[in-house]
């Protein structure tokens, strides 16, 4: 079965690397607060961009349906 590989934008990805070498660095240094911080961020931002690749393309939704 072939799989469906998603592409993210190169911002984003060293976005997220960044956020996970500092959500590590706060794991070493024992902040699991802040460490939980970066790990929301990661996981929101790969959402959105998960929610941007299964979005139908050229259909028209009905407005007041979704409200």
């Amino acid at each position: 079965m072939k799989q469906n590989k998603r592409i993210m934008n190169t911002e984003t990805l060293i976005k997220i690397r960044e956020w996970e070498a500092e959500r590590d660095r706060n794991l070493r240094i024992h902040c699991p607060l802040v460490a939980a911080k970066f790990q929301r961020w990661i996981d929101r931002t790969k959402k959105e961009d998960d929610r941007r690749h299964f979005q139908p393309r050229g259909k028209i939704f009905n407005k007041k349906a979704c409200s």
